[in-house]
């Protein structure tokens, strides 16, 4: 399962574990994407998650929500990686899940600026441009609206530049 976190925040790893099922306990493993060794994070049991080494890199970031999810707080770009759980039912069976975790830095707020407002008997025009202080390559998506609504409708007609950078919309004057 893919899994994707902002750097400083947490996400959460929910195993596949049909209700009303008994886990009797769950072992946990990471190995970081920069194919360094993988090692061991802990087990889950008795209603708690044991550390072989409180002091090791995670330290007190990981904790279980409930039985089956793990949650990773405080998270740094290191931490991403594959996490592995084995979950046992029995002391012969159990189930294993991988999920595979890309953390992001998070994108500055952007600027969003005027680049040309102009009107016309039939309605108004603008441009609009975001700019965001970085140089990395992020997607941008516009939305309208407190409650965020796709772009477009039969009252104005937008066009968007090659990169999406750019929106331009034209607004009829009954709008």
């Amino acid at each position: 399962m893919q899994v994707k976190g902002i750097q400083g925040g947490s996400v959460l790893f929910p195993t596949n574990v049909s209700q009303g099922i008994t886990v009797e306990k769950m072992g946990w493993d990471f190995c970081p994407e920069s194919g360094a060794l993988g090692f061991w994070l802990g087990e889950f049991s008795h209603g708690k998650l044991e550390h072989p080494s409180p002091t090791d890199r995670f330290g007190q970031r990981l904790d279980m929500v409930d039985e089956t999810t793990l949650r990773i707080k405080d998270l740094k770009l290191n931490d991403s990686g594959i996490y592995n759980a084995r979950i046992w039912f029995t002391k012969s069976q159990f189930q294993e899940q991988s999920f595979s975790l890309m953390v992001y830095e998070p994108v500055p707020t952007p600027q969003i600026l005027f680049q040309e407002v102009s009107q016309t008997l039939e309605g108004c025009s603008v441009t609009l441009q975001c700019q965001a202080p970085r140089s990395e390559e992020f997607s941008i998506s516009w939305k309208r609206g407190n409650s965020p609504r796709a772009v477009g409708n039969s009252l104005y007609e937008y066009q968007l530049s090659d990169n999406g950078r750019n929106l331009h919309v034209f607004w009829r004057k009954d709008s």
